[in-house]
């Protein structure tokens, strides 16, 4: 229920592991401005998505799951989900159509704040337009380019403001013999992991011993375990919680990330704040904005032989690894302390009245099987028989 005299703020988001969640998960349970609303949390799970679920408990006042299926009458799941989203006075933070859509089908009058974490999320700013209020981004290029692709919708309306992670008190203490390298994300292509077998190949080659800790859960698995069943240089874990990363990565010293398709990698502030050096694919958006000369590396897009040279260059010169990585600790608690940060996100939030647009274009048309007067029995059946 809703607080008396409180307006409400409602997050909507995928309920699944991975940066999304973990963003989400900051900004709500480090603000010290969430107080100033009545917060909701509605994590969305399709049935007929099967990525691990996100297990961290978040400090709102409500945190309810949405179960849908994608064969369902869509008209129906964008009403259920709008009856959670409430009636009140407040603002919806969401990165998802699914929301969007729901908030606007059935006029909700809370104002609406779209978070672009990558180019996915560009696109479909581009495709909702001023259905949406405020585009926020935690890159300055995601926020260049919704301005760029619809000045007269976003100008003034496009906020970039950098979050953070949880910071420790101390630096961790580093003196491993052998390299100790990390790769912190979700098992997949576009994540890079199968690359990293190859890295390995690179470095024995140059008679570099090193160990690595494999962090993350997904698709891909069972094949990456195959890739190193020879090695006895590797460790996997699939940690539930955000404490259980941390101290993962306190003992580590290199972050080797060749991603292929990012925004701003959640696991890159997490192992700045550990004091582990960065070695990632250059690409545009938040990895430029953070990884930069004597915090870590960028290097050509998949190029192995660029990533195990600057591993070798820090395994040949240990003071400049010591350097660089007192450099990461250094910028985690300057610039990416969650405390602060969550409360600047809070503070453009508190000024939803401000940004609510009087005007706003007609909501996306539905599918034929998603109409108003067909029963979501009958549609469920015609799309399982398809």
């Amino acid at each position: 229920m809703q607080q008396t005299g409180k307006p409400e703020i409602v997050f909507t988001l995928p309920a699944c592991m991975g940066g999304v969640a973990s963003f989400n998960y900051n900004i709500v349970n480090y603000s010290k401005l969430i107080g100033n609303f009545h917060s909701k949390v509605i994590l969305i799970r399709a049935k007929e998505d099967n990525r691990p679920l996100f297990k961290d408990s978040f400090k709102a006042d409500e945190v309810i799951t949405f179960n849908y299926s994608y064969k369902e009458n869509q008209y129906h799941v964008q009403k259920r989900l709008n009856d959670l989203l409430g009636s009140g006075e407040g603002a919806v933070i969401t990165d998802n159509g699914l929301t969007i859509q729901a908030a606007r089908r059935f006029n909700n009058t809370k104002t609406v704040f779209h978070l672009l974490h990558d180019y996915f999320y560009v696109s479909q700013n581009i495709q909702y337009g001023n259905l949406i209020d405020v585009a926020v981004a935690h890159s300055s290029f995601f926020s260049d380019a919704v301005y760029a692709a619809d000045p007269q919708s976003f100008a003034g309306r496009n906020f970039y403001i950098p979050y953070g992670v949880k910071q420790l008190q101390a630096m961790p203490e580093k003196n491993n013999v052998q390299l100790r390298l990390v790769f912190l994300g979700r098992l997949e292509h576009s994540k890079g992991v199968m690359l990293l077998h190859d890295v390995e190949t690179l470095l024995k080659a140059q008679n570099i011993q090193v160990q690595w800790t494999i962090i993350g859960k997904g698709p891909l698995k069972q094949q990456l375990q195959e890739q190193w069943e020879q090695a006895d240089n590797v460790s996997f874990f699939e940690p539930d919680s955000t404490g259980e990363v941390y101290t993962l990565l306190a003992q580590q010293d290199i972050f080797v990330f060749p991603t292929s398709f990012e925004g701003t990698p959640v696991s890159i502030l997490e192992s700045l704040a550990n004091a582990v050096v960065t070695i990632v694919n250059d690409l545009p958006g938040g990895i430029r904005d953070i990884v930069q000369e004597g915090i870590g590396y960028r290097v050509p897009l998949n190029d192995t032989e660029a990533f195990a040279g600057k591993i070798a260059l820090l395994h040949q010169n240990r003071s400049l690894l010591q350097q660089m990585q007192k450099n990461c600790f250094e910028l985690a608690q300057k610039n990416y302390d969650i405390l602060q940060n969550a409360d600047h996100y809070f503070s453009l939030f508190l000024e939803y009245t401000k940004w609510r647009r009087a005007e706003k274009k007609a909501v996306i048309s539905l599918d034929r099987l998603d109409k108003k007067y067909m029963p979501n029995r009958v549609v469920k059946i015609v799309r399982q028989l398809k």
